[in-house]
């Protein structure tokens, strides 16, 4: 019997979406390569790459020294030969040691190069973590393609995807049981760039998920350990000294409750109120991995003194997790608000984000038990179909 076409048409609500999301990818996909193609060397991209050349040609402890980075950001085009205020490699040593093997490629070939395995890296995200099945899902991807902060992450060529993708592991792993190598993807992605990970190692904590926490805290010493042997005595002394003048610019809290408040007292109050409200809602909901993973992420931008708008893309990864529960029609619409001020950020106007922030973390924690018991069931209901509707309960169970 020949099937019903009609009936094997997609929801009119998730085809609209789904096409709608898909000119938001096309748009941003084109804007990057636009702009790609006028000038191929960007200022975080070069800072990455010269900070890389620098280890190999004259030691690793060199990497963070200003007047040798300017030396050999004098071969780039202007305005590329500088280093100015406010800008300069102030990553941990890992980023400049993943760029290494691009130093043998002109700048835009490694450029390129490096903006592929972001894409790869952010796929390999979108397929762990991103909820639904078939052209929902698609959409999660399309729609995450759409969001400015992505886009300018890979404009900037920041290393925003490889730390969600470890992240994406880490969670992964620890639902399949696997604590100890949970621990180490998030100890890397931690290394990477800490100022938006951070809160997540310790929501597990307050969590009681001491084993991961264990492996992220050995793994987390031996990187920072060889950090420090390769830099040594100058070259810590160096990046100590560039995070302090990095700092001076007002840029890098713009997009923090610095923007609110200013840089003081009153800021550093605010940062630490809402990190302690992000460990109590980790408590509140630590049965649940997937919010406790959101939370961290979530966390982690609120209580950061140093954000700028490509960092917003830890957001994506956190709704998706939530949205593979069943969250309720407010907390949906909520999220899809959070859409609106994501795309706001590229106007300057960090206040409605920031506002945003505080209300999800709220509904995350207080969202009615219900509402939770919902989510739980929701997502037992998900891993039996997914393990071919086998009876896993207790398999589910020592997963979350």
């Amino acid at each position: 019997m020949a099937k019903n076409p009609v009936a094997a048409r997609p929801p009119l609500p998730l085809a609209a979406a789904t096409l709608a999301a898909a000119w938001g990818a096309l748009y941003s996909t084109a804007l990057w390569v636009i702009a790609y193609a006028r000038i191929p060397i960007h200022d975080d991209v070069r800072y990455d790459y010269v900070a890389a050349e620098a280890g190999l040609r004259y030691g690793w402890s060199r990497i963070y020294d200003l007047d040798l980075l300017r030396a050999l950001s004098a071969g780039f085009p202007p305005p590329q030969n500088t280093i100015h205020p406010g800008g300069t490699f102030i990553n941990p040593p890992l980023l400049a040691w993943l760029w290494a093997p691009l130093v043998a490629f002109p700048e835009p070939v490694a450029y390129l190069i490096w903006t592929l395995v972001g894409l790869a890296a952010f796929v390999w995200t979108w397929y762990l973590a991103a909820p639904f099945r078939g052209l929902g899902k698609v959409a999660m991807l399309l729609a995450g393609l759409a969001l400015w902060p992505v886009m300018e992450a890979f404009y900037f060529g920041q290393p925003t995807f490889l730390v969600l993708a470890l992240v994406a592991t880490a969670w992964s792993l620890i639902r399949r049981d696997r604590a100890v190598a949970a621990g180490v993807a998030l100890a890397f992605a931690t290394a990477l760039k800490p100022q938006v990970v951070i809160m997540v190692p310790l929501c597990l904590i307050v969590a009681g998920r001491w084993r991961p926490v264990a492996a992220w805290a050995v793994s987390g010493a031996v990187l920072a350990g060889l950090g420090a042997v390769s830099l040594g005595t100058s070259g810590l002394r160096e990046f100590w000294q560039t995070l302090l003048w990095i700092q001076t610019d007002a840029g890098h809290s713009f997009f923090t409750v610095a923007y609110l408040f200013g840089v003081g007292a009153v800021t550093y109050v605010v940062l630490a109120v809402q990190g302690v409200l992000c460990l109590v809602v980790a408590w509140r909901r630590r049965e649940d991995l997937d919010v406790l993973f959101a939370t961290g992420l979530l966390g982690s931008l609120m209580v950061s003194f140093h954000l700028h708008q490509p960092d917003y893309s830890n957001l994506l990864l956190a709704a998706w997790l939530v949205l593979r529960g069943a969250p309720s029609l407010f907390h949906k619409a909520w999220l899809a608000a959070g859409f609106v001020t994501m795309q706001v950020l590229t106007f300057g106007q960090p206040a409605p984000q920031l506002a945003w922030n505080l209300v999800w973390l709220l509904i995350l924690g207080f969202e009615s038990q219900d509402a939770q018991e919902k989510a739980g069931e929701y997502r037992l209901h998900a891993e039996r179909q997914q393990h071919g509707g086998r009876d896993d309960l207790a398999h589910g169970q020592a997963r979350i």
